[in-house]
């Protein structure tokens, strides 16, 4: 790593390498991060997501959603977004400026869906939005499902729910922790820019 925290073209190679593992490893840091918008009062709010795509051509990145659910009418409103990346095995933190779009029934969501496992499917089956108030504690998932996976046929019902949220990165926010000396720095997608920062 000493290498790469001089050199900000190896640096950025390195970021884009971790987001790679994260999409396929589920046990790197990386592959769960914060997400964090804003509402139209100017509340913000954050959640672990994960991620499940990294286009290194076009510079973005995908997580699932329902389409029901707050954060999806918040992004409609207000598309700019954050995430928030740590691991602590390689002392990385990164924050990600993207504009999100949600996309809905469209040729991506059906791509996406066809290739989706039946155990994810079964969370599009709620009958309650999420964050929708409840007497009891619920799942809000119907009591056949208790424990067992959809069909394959009752699991194209949750496809009316089912979006994913492509987020096209503005920025990238690197930070190296090391007891030698921190090392930061800063990747402007936009402008082409890269510079170091203090930490």
């Amino acid at each position: 790593m000493d290498q790469i925290i001089e050199d900000l073209d190896k640096i950025f190679d390195n970021i884009t390498n971790q987001l790679l593992q994260g999409v396929k490893n589920r046990l790197h840091g990386f592959h769960t991060p914060v997400f964090s918008n804003t509402n139209n009062r100017e509340k913000i709010n954050s959640r672990i997501v994960v991620l499940r795509k990294f286009d290194l051509t076009k510079m973005k990145i995908y997580f699932h959603s329902d389409i029901r659910s707050k954060k999806t009418e918040e992004l409609k409103l207000n598309p700019n977004s954050n995430f928030l990346f740590y691991d602590n095995t390689i002392n990385t933190q990164l924050r990600i400026q993207t504009i999100t779009k949600i996309h809905s029934q469209d040729d991506i969501t059906h791509q996406t869906w066809k290739n989706t496992k039946l155990s994810s499917r079964k969370c599009y089956l709620v009958q309650q939005p999420p964050s929708s108030i409840s007497p009891i504690a619920t799942d809000s998932l119907p009591k056949h499902l208790k424990g067992t996976n959809p069909t394959q046929e009752e699991s194209e019902k949750g496809y009316k729910n089912f979006t994913v949220i492509q987020c096209k990165i503005k920025s990238f926010e690197w930070l190296y922790l090391a007891a030698q000396g921190h090392r930061r720095a800063k990747f402007e997608l936009d402008n082409n820019k890269e510079y170091w920062l203090v930490p």
